[in-house]
């Protein structure tokens, strides 16, 4: 009988072990519950925005976050002529303002955060050109087409609107902002690139050509 028990008792001990395994692991699975996952804030205020000399600018930075929460706003690399007031800088700019840039951070509870760095295209009101108003109605009169940059996609450029005049074509870039001079859009309207632009048409009015030019050279904005 003493016998019997011994043979019987370690099958007995693998019995209630794998029980009390089989237990605990049911109960992991009730208590592993897994935690939503934390997103990280999103800034969607521009990155580029303009001011006019001597008159008050003010820019509102927003945030925006996939988990409802409301992102904490604040400034870094403040220029000297900026004040915040929670969410908003403000200031005037000079003729003479040096700093144009600075940055925003948008946190959430759990400090993941999101970064934008912004700058401000300082511009004297009395020289501005509007891309809508003056430079898009060029285009529209020179550059339309089935063959050309409007109708069309000559080079890869299309002309139709801002965004895709930066996005530039087959050769690149075609506007550097604030740079009209080296810009290969000037250089091809007035003929120090081959071959010149309108392609098989007559040369746009210099006039035209300089607009184009003011208008890159205050930032090539969207305004």
């Amino acid at each position: 009988m003493k016998t019997g028990m011994k043979s019987i008792l370690p099958l007995m001990v693998f019995i209630i072990s794998s029980a009390l395994t089989i237990a605990m692991s049911c109960g992991d699975k009730g208590n592993n519950v897994e935690e939503p996952d934390n997103h990280r804030p999103n800034i969607n205020s521009a990155a580029t925005v303009m001011a006019l000399i001597d008159e008050q600018f003010s820019y509102t930075a927003t945030a925006t976050d996939a988990d409802g929460t409301t992102p904490a706003i604040h400034f870094e690399n403040i220029p000297s002529w900026l004040d915040t007031s929670g969410n908003v800088i403000s200031g005037t700019p000079t003729s003479v303002t040096p700093d144009t840039s600075f940055r925003i951070i948008a946190a959430d509870d759990d400090s993941l955060a999101d970064t934008l760095a912004v700058t401000v295209d300082v511009v004297d009101a009395l020289l501005t050109v509007s891309y809508a108003s003056d430079i898009q109605p060029i285009f529209n009169a020179g550059c339309a087409g089935s063959s050309c940059h409007i109708g069309g996609n000559a080079n890869g450029l299309r002309l139709n609107d801002r965004a895709n005049l930066m996005q530039g074509g087959n050769s690149g870039d075609v506007v550097i902002p604030g740079d009209a001079e080296n810009s290969i859009l000037i250089k091809r309207l007035d003929g120090r690139l081959t071959p010149r632009m309108p392609f098989g048409g007559s040369a746009l009015p210099t006039d035209d050509i300089q607009t184009i030019r003011d208008w890159i050279d205050e930032g090539a904005l969207d305004n």
